[in-house]
């Protein structure tokens, strides 16, 4: 990624998560009777950054909140904060007198801790086990990529370019990083490299999933597997946004130029014209458009059966669902936050892999509008407002 511009301020973005609340009834049958035992879901936890600017936990419905900072003003800036990946703590950047730092602490804990850095944190991403964060902020030689232990709170830069853009190995182990136009490697927390072969610049962020990390080569969506064996999924245009689920079976993209074709292998699956949004089934080759106008952005849910599309209208943004039994269903419209405006959609390939706007159950979406935090709930008519603010997270 490169450091977040205000250009894309003319465009009427959103961003999207979700929420969930309410019980699932088991029934369990013995020789002599059945009864109905709740199966309790957890609902996850939302971290907002208040109309103050100060960074809170809320439940799902606003309530039991927990403050984590409450000096933001003139002299103090929090941003972005992000959910470690077991959602027990959090990370952010700061601005205050002391200098420039990353924030972490355990949400339920009662202080913080901040590790100096050269330059504000633009951008934050734990590792899958919750012990690490990759941070992106500038630097002499344009974006530094910087690792943080957080048992031994220690940090250390380990790369630069611009852009740059990176995903972690299920196992924490490495990230790839696709660095300016083509440089394409895997980085160990230590940083030792290993070069991963070509890549192109008409995408943004790889992803690196159960099945393998997937970019774009040679106009192609391809997939590296484990076995470091390449797969073409997808013939794409000249620039390609892409975001596969969590399980590495679906992935939605978004091509623009030509009128690309969409395959599996040599299979040929349909052609389906630039600018739209398609979802692709990696195993089957079997796709669908799901969205016929120009998206901002797209998101999967966890369970990586849904995806929340993003599009502009002409008051603001609509926000779409397709997946539940391969329909698509609109929801409301709003105009979202200038902060996600500047900060998420031009860069949403990258934070759709650290962030959740989705609930833990897959049953709910939050989204940050210009007057506050609401959360939508599937399948009902009318999101519910749950705090003033203009950045928000779903934690799970």
């Amino acid at each position: 990624m490169t450091r977040p511009v205000t250009w894309v301020a003319c465009l009427f973005l959103v961003v999207a998560a979700c929420t969930a609340n309410g019980e699932s009834t088991t029934t369990v049958t013995t020789e002599s009777s059945t009864t109905s035992v709740p199966e309790v879901v957890d609902p996850g936890r939302l971290v907002v950054i208040d109309a103050a600017g100060n960074i809170v936990v809320i439940d799902p419905d606003g309530s039991n909140p927990v403050v984590i900072t409450d000096d933001a003003g003139e002299t103090a800036i929090y941003n972005q904060p992000t959910w470690s990946s077991d959602g027990v703590s959090l990370a952010w950047g700061q601005a205050t007198p002391d200098g420039f730092a990353i924030g972490i602490r355990s949400v339920d804990a009662d202080t913080s801790t901040a590790l100096a850095v050269a330059h504000l944190p633009f951008y934050l991403y734990w590792s899958p086990d919750s012990r690490t964060v990759g941070v992106l902020h500038s630097g002499a030689a344009g974006v530094e990529f910087e690792m943080v232990d957080v048992a031994s709170e220690t940090a250390s830069v380990l790369d630069s370019g611009s852009p740059f853009y990176f995903s972690w190995s299920a196992d924490s182990k490495k990230v790839v990083t696709h660095v300016g136009p083509e440089r394409f490697e895997t980085m160990e927390p230590g940083g030792v490299r290993g070069e991963l072969g070509t890549t192109s610049a008409g995408y943004l962020a790889p992803q690196w999933t159960p099945a393998g990390i997937f970019h774009v080569d040679d106009d192609w969506l391809v997939l590296d597997d484990e076995t470091g064996k390449r797969h073409q999924i997808v013939e794409v245009g000249e620039f390609t946004s892409f975001v596969v689920n969590r399980q590495g079976t679906q992935v939605a993209l978004q091509s623009t130029g030509g009128n690309p074709a969409v395959s599996v292998g040599l299979v040929e699956v349909a052609s389906v014209p630039g600018n739209r949004v398609v979802v692709v089934d990696v195993a089957s080759g079997e796709s669908e458009v799901v969205d016929q106008d120009p998206a901002l952005g797209f998101f999967w849910s966890p369970n990586g059966e849904s995806l929340l599309v993003m599009t502009p209208t002409g008051q603001g943004v609509r926000a779409t669902v397709w997946g539940v039994n391969r329909d698509t269903v609109d929801y409301a419209e709003f105009r979202p936050s200038i902060f996600l405006v500047r900060d998420m959609f031009p860069f949403f390939p990258q934070y759709a892999q650290s962030l959740s706007y989705w609930s833990p159950d897959s049953s709910a979406f939050v989204y940050a509008s210009d007057d506050g935090i609401w959360v939508q709930e599937l399948g009902t008519d009318d999101p519910v407002r749950v705090s003033g603010g203009t950045w928000v997270a779903w934690s799970g």
